[in-house]
């Protein structure tokens, strides 16, 4: 059932979880030309209507009420929030017309920036391609939301959720004691500095100037799809896919970071582990999302199977030791810590910088997303956004059994050559 606005609330703190993700805006700001910025792209067979899109968001609570917040000052020692302003203006559509092949999707559109206490925290854009087909790009911060929220809240705007309940919230724990949050801290952080020794990783190179996001799409056919699946359990992937499609990807970029002249000591690298439950349509609001931490050395990228052992070893031991739920109490313990001192906590354990390589499997949300305001989808993708500063995203998703990749990446450390080339060889890895 849809809430009414009213009964929304005025103000919203943020998780622990939603403060990283602003502690990586930060960031992203401070070396790119955007900051902690997420896209969704939904492309149908037919013309959506822009004006019953307008009529739609404009008529229903939830957006109204998620277009009204913004990002309140934080004074020292005050919890981060979000507080609603009252606005008379509608929410808008903007419309474009595409005429070359550009996956539908405008570069302009990659430009734009979210600012936090000023503009709505999410827009979206109608593009109108060729063939007939028509792309609705949704842009938001991330600080609203993660990926599977975004794809939610979507998929609610196009009535293709079916039968199924969207949950805005998330259902409220009981906190933890002040000591225990203070042990589970000590554990994470412990291990995070890997035996209280600051973790090497690996560089790309470094950037002259503030770039701004470039990427690019990888497509595999359903039996392509189904060669990756067959080689995965060659490789000895015991606990689904993603460690395979790390291991694969850890393998490419090592190679690429030789390429490049670098010198591979270690790859650190933090996975985002989901912390909802399985088939639920929600929570849709805040980031609902802890991690997992890899850090591979050249000995463990001798062959792909060593490599897939030692990811799901790894992974095994932290989940033993219940890292994600130690590491999402240490972010909501840190909630009240001055960003520019969170900061310095959160890098501390990599000399002061971001992982270069960042990976993450969404896995087969988007599996039965076939229809969309009543037309066909042809395609969803999402657009991450990219740390930037040397920075190397890639995601992996599923949409309709079909495995799809998206690189983020700037062009300033990588070239589209070096693209190109990470694309080949990360094929021959999962191909086998």
């Amino acid at each position: 059932m849809t809430p009414d606005e009213s009964a929304l609330p005025d103000t919203l703190l943020l998780s622990g979880s939603d403060y990283f993700q602003l502690l990586l805006d930060r960031h992203h700001r401070r070396y790119g030309l955007q900051g902690n910025v997420g896209r969704f792209a939904v492309t149908v067979e037919g013309q959506l209507d822009i004006d019953q899109l307008k009529q739609a968001l404009n008529g229903d609570p939830i957006f109204c009420w998620l277009h009204s917040l913004r990002l309140k000052k934080q004074w020292p020692l005050q919890l981060p929030e979000w507080i609603r302003i009252p606005s008379t203006h509608p929410i808008t559509i903007e419309k474009f017309e595409v005429s070359r092949k550009d996956d539908g999707i405008l570069k302009a559109l990659f430009a734009r920036d979210i600012q936090l206490r000023d503009d709505p925290p999410f827009q979206f854009d109608l593009i109108h391609g060729e063939h007939g087909h028509t792309t609705l790009l949704f842009t938001w911060s991330h600080l609203l939301m993660d990926a599977q929220g975004a794809e939610f809240l979507v998929r609610y705007l196009g009535d293709a959720l079916g039968d199924q309940p969207i949950q805005l919230f998330a259902s409220k724990n009981s906190p933890f004691a002040l000591i225990e949050q203070l042990k589970q801290t000590q554990k994470t952080r412990d291990f995070i500095f890997f035996e209280k020794k600051s973790m090497p990783i690996s560089f790309l190179g470094e950037s002259c100037s503030r770039q701004a996001n470039s990427y690019h799409t990888l497509y595999f056919s359903e039996a392509e799809t189904e060669q990756i699946a067959v080689h995965c359990k060659h490789a000895g992937a015991r606990f689904g896919r993603s460690p395979f499609l790390l291991a694969a990807c850890m393998h490419s970029f090592s190679d690429l970071l030789k390429r490049k002249g670098k010198t591979v000591t270690a790859i650190w690298v933090p996975v985002p582990h989901n912390n909802r439950k399985k088939g639920a349509f929600g929570p849709v609001v805040g980031n609902h999302l802890s991690y997992l931490f890899y850090r591979l050395f050249p000995q463990h990228l001798e062959t792909l199977q060593k490599t897939v052992t030692v990811i799901q070893q790894q992974m095994i031991n932290q989940m033993r030791k219940d890292i994600p739920a130690s590491f999402s109490i240490m972010m909501d313990l840190l909630l009240r810590v001055p960003l520019w001192l969170y900061e310095k906590i959160v890098k501390s354990p990599t000399h002061g910088a971001l992982a270069s390589f960042f990976f993450s499997d969404t896995g087969k949300t988007l599996d039965d997303f076939n229809v969309f305001c009543g037309l066909p989808v042809s395609n969803a993708i999402h657009y991450p956004p990219n740390s930037s500063h040397p920075g190397f995203t890639i995601i992996f998703m599923d949409f309709q059994q079909k495995l799809h990749a998206i690189i983020a990446y700037t062009e300033t450390t990588v070239s589209k050559e070096d693209i190109f080339w990470f694309e080949s060889s990360l094929r021959k890895n999962l191909f086998g």
